[in-house]
């Protein structure tokens, strides 16, 4: 057995469920090349009673080992890194899915038959700069997708720099969903026109508040204005429910989905 191999290798195989038996013959065959089972036995250190056995495991169910059955005795290859945990991050992530529908179906009922309210967070932001400035922080943190809704033509005026960068740094999934009547005020039309050069737009009759969601639900923010709120000018909302953002996301897809394209 190569004593090249670092041991956080090791530790790292291990952490994606590979056996330290089974770890030993496959790093064998990665710095020694092929070798058939006695061989491996010999080289790895794994007992020549129990090598057939991890290798059939390394084989057929793990699949980071090949047999040459042509040959006489048979001779095992490694496969590649990235080919095997490609291979072991899809098996993972069938029997994640598999596993977590039968967890799902067999235990949210009897969760849901028990009343238990679930204390979260809310957090409450008040006041115009405020607002503005939360949610240009989740803009700098976007990575794949920012959604913005807009009742307020100040926020789109405040948000357009910052969008424009996050679609510079390779944010390119970009929606906005504006009311209609925001397409006949005069104020409104030229950063729309700023707008559509980033991303589509569409138009609703009538929009809630405004609010942003950044990369597929990983974090929202709703933003009620003066009209909603007089006494509390600008008044938004966020908590640490991790449905928040999948919500929010949901709601803003049914809306965005059946609104009206806007060409400008």
């Amino acid at each position: 057995m190569s004593n090249e191999i670092p041991e956080n290798v090791k530790e790292a195989l291990r952490a994606i469920g590979l056996t330290d038996y089974e770890i030993s013959i496959y790093l064998t065959l990665t710095s020694k090349g092929p070798m058939d089972a006695r061989e491996l036995s010999e080289a790895s250190g794994v007992p020549y009673s129990r090598i057939y056995n991890i290798l059939t495991q390394l084989e057929k169910d793990k699949m980071w080992i090949i047999k040459e059955e042509e040959s006489r005795p048979s001779r095992y290859f490694a496969k590649s890194p990235d080919e095997a945990l490609i291979i072991a991050k899809k098996q993972y992530n069938d029997a994640f899915d598999k596993n977590s529908n039968k967890i799902i179906h067999t235990l949210t009922p009897i969760y849901q038959s028990h009343d238990v309210p679930i204390k979260i967070a809310l957090y409450i932001h008040r006041g115009r700069e405020v607002c503005i400035n939360r949610a240009l922080s989740l803009i700098h943190m976007a990575k794949n997708s920012i959604y913005l809704v807009s009742t307020d033509f100040d926020f789109l005026a405040a948000y357009y720099d910052d969008v424009k960068k996050a679609r510079a740094r390779g944010v390119i999934d970009l929606k906005l969903l504006v009311e209609e009547k925001a397409l006949k005020d005069k104020e409104y039309m030229p950063i729309l026109k700023k707008y559509s050069e980033l991303c589509e737009i569409k138009s609703r009759d009538q929009v809630f508040g405004s609010s942003l969601i950044i990369d597929e639900g990983e974090d929202a923010f709703i933003v009620l204005s003066q009209k909603f709120f007089e006494k509390y000018s600008y008044f938004g909302i966020e908590t640490d429910h991790i449905a928040f953002g999948p919500a929010a996301l949901f709601y803003f897809s049914y809306l965005y989905d059946s609104a009206t394209v806007v060409k400008l």
